[in-house]
């Protein structure tokens, strides 16, 4: 019989709408959890209170409020506290099957050869924006177990290797994630593939948010040295490049000329393969025009956050410091 616990630990901040229905999820558990930690990072609009009341009445929940902690500080505040050998972690804004648990965690329980595990997620559209931006972020896991890694939305690993790694990367807004599990499979860490373990999740819905998603994306792979200026620079410049020649058409009608050539060369290398997979699902004269502004958007976004992340690598020490100290072991948490 095994010794193995379990905690689920999550980070929240103005998650009220719904809190309720990410607690439920866990309560609703086939494989119960021993402990339930959630941490939240300063809500404003009503979260801790409902928190508390679940506190209140299950036993199993534990609520820590950290105000002002990004992700990697939240984690690490709720792995720290939680008693259990198996941790499992999943983001606010996401629902849990009813056996995400059970099989999430079942690799881990089963035997000492993986440390960690990655499941997998469906997206849940409540309009056509989110249904083509899900589409287009939908990604798959590596078959190949050298290649796999583990995110924070869905996946589960041994405390002991969360105390080898050293924690989450607490200087990390994005990335964090990461970062973490590329150091724990610097450190031999092998990495499970659970696809029954699932979470639905919600695309951001409007064009703004998803933008800013994709910005600090690109601003957190900057940050940890994993964008490569070269590709940046050129994406950058074929996108300035049409923004440009379009603000100075009107001045220079030939400008134009510019514009759909710049388009078509995009169009053939970077929208009609996504166009393609997206009409595979969704057959609908409206599929290029969606796909092509989600396309187009997050990949602007993207590359200015790459940029940006770059530039606060170069200039700012904190960053490329603490990614040293970080990868060779010797960061560790407050």
């Amino acid at each position: 019989m095994t010794s193995e616990t379990v905690a689920v630990v999550t980070t929240v901040l103005n998650e009220r709408e719904g809190i309720r229905v990410l607690l439920d999820g866990f309560l609703a558990q086939t494989r119960k959890p021993e402990e339930i930690v959630v941490v939240d990072g300063g809500s404003t609009d009503g979260t801790i209170e409902v928190l508390r009341g679940y506190a209140e009445r299950h036993p199993s929940i534990r609520v820590l409020v950290e105000r002002g902690a990004n992700i990697a500080r939240g984690r690490n505040v709720g792995i720290r506290a939680a008693s259990a050998t198996i941790i499992a972690v999943t983001d606010g804004g996401c629902r849990p099957e009813l056996d995400w648990l059970q099989e999430l965690v079942r690799p881990l329980v089963d035997g000492a050869e993986y440390g960690a595990v990655t499941g997998a997620r469906r997206i849940v559209a409540s309009n056509r924006f989110e249904k083509y931006a899900g589409l287009l972020s939908t990604s798959t896991n590596a078959s190949v177990e050298e290649d796999r890694v583990f995110h924070g939305r869905n996946s589960a690993f041994r405390k002991s290797l969360w105390q080898a790694v050293g924690g989450y990367p607490e200087w990390l807004y994005t990335a964090e994630d990461t970062l973490f599990a590329q150091r724990a499979k610097a450190l031999g860490c092998r990495v499970a593939l659970a696809e029954s373990a699932v979470v639905s999740w919600r695309p951001r819905p409007t064009l703004r948010k998803l933008a800013k998603q994709y910005f600090l994306y690109g601003r957190g792979t900057g940050r940890i040295g994993m964008s490569q200026a070269a590709a940046v620079r050129y994406h950058l410049r074929n996108h300035l490049l049409w923004m440009m020649a379009l603000l100075l058409s009107p001045l220079m009608p030939a400008l134009l000329l510019v514009v759909g050539a710049v388009w078509a060369y995009l169009y053939l290398n970077m929208l009609r393969p996504a166009i393609a997979q997206a009409q595979q699902t969704v057959a609908s004269p409206w599929t290029p025009v969606w796909v092509g502004l989600i396309v187009m958007v997050r990949s602007m976004a993207n590359h200015v956050g790459q940029a940006y992340g770059m530039w606060e690598y170069s200039r700012q020490p904190i960053f490329s410091q603490s990614l040293q100290a970080y990868r060779s072991g010797q960061w560790r948490m407050d």
